[in-house]
């Protein structure tokens, strides 16, 4: 280098020629990228609830990242598409998100809305995840609400408070985070009061019934669940089901048949 000017065959300013040209291409296949998704939007038909797909954005996730090519890390695909979805959304509707329960620690659940919903998203405390729920449940059209997943340990049964008729509109429409082995509970839970049922592959879901007499596992054998107990405040218990079920699927009603009360699909997800 002479005079603070590097030799024009200098390999290192070659090397960071060439990312500056990435980085305009980048530049330019994101803007490309938002424009079409406003496209969609524009050509579809207006629809009521949130502009949110949370089944359909996981199993594009999981395509990109099983298609991602080294040395990109599959958190990395996650972090930058979540990234632009949550750009996407944002030109639809601002979208409020409310933690609840984060008392013991504030931060955790805060990061993992953050990750989930993009650095620009507004999020509230509740303090508590009925209150959470509560806001949710008042704002269908904007605003989602973060809480502990329901059967974790160590954060209270605060679930059997699902069972409400204040929360009945509510679903649990996703899980954070999104990476996780199948067999892993989850760290927290979205719901939202305006319907968003995609499938995504692989899915769980949730449901939730008063089984006063013990009867859940004869009750899912014979309505071709495979499931199991995960909590239970008696006589509510909440219930782990492989597989997508649709809030009105027949199957769910048919439980009641076999000795269950007040069965409630209370929403799938899925992670990658």
């Amino acid at each position: 280098m002479t005079n603070g000017v590097p030799p024009a065959d200098d390999p290192i300013d070659s090397i960071r020629r060439e990312i500056d040209s990435v980085d305009q291409n980048l530049l330019s296949l994101f803007a490309q990228r938002l424009s079409l998704a406003e496209r969609l939007v524009s050509a579809k038909a207006p629809q009521a609830g949130l502009p949110i797909r949370p089944g359909r954005e996981v199993a594009m996730l999981r395509r990109l990242i099983g298609e991602a090519p080294a040395p990109l890390e599959r958190e990395l695909v996650l972090e930058l598409w979540r990234a632009l979805i949550s750009a996407s959304v944002r030109r639809q509707r601002i979208i409020d998100v409310v933690v609840g329960g984060s008392r013991s620690d504030p931060s955790r659940l805060f990061d993992a809305a953050r990750r989930h919903f993009g650095a620009r998203t507004r999020i509230h405390n509740a303090g508590e995840p009925q209150a959470a729920l509560q806001r949710a449940a008042e704002n269908p059209q904007t605003c989602v609400a973060v809480t502990p997943w329901p059967a974790a340990p160590g954060v209270g049964a605060w679930w059997p408070a699902l069972t409400e008729r204040r929360f009945a509109d509510l679903h649990l429409i996703a899980a954070l985070p999104l990476i996780g082995a199948g067999t892993d509970d989850p760290e927290a839970a979205v719901f939202a009061a305006s319907s968003t049922e995609d499938a995504g592959g692989g899915d769980v879901t949730l449901l939730m019934a008063f089984d006063p007499h013990h009867r859940l596992q004869r009750a899912l054998n014979e309505n071709g669940f495979t499931g199991k107990e995960i909590s239970r405040a008696e006589p509510r218990v909440l219930v782990r089901v492989e597989g997508f079920v649709a809030i009105d699927d027949p199957r769910a009603g048919a439980l009641t048949r076999s000795g269950l009360d007040s069965v409630r699909v209370l929403g799938s997800y899925a992670r990658i």
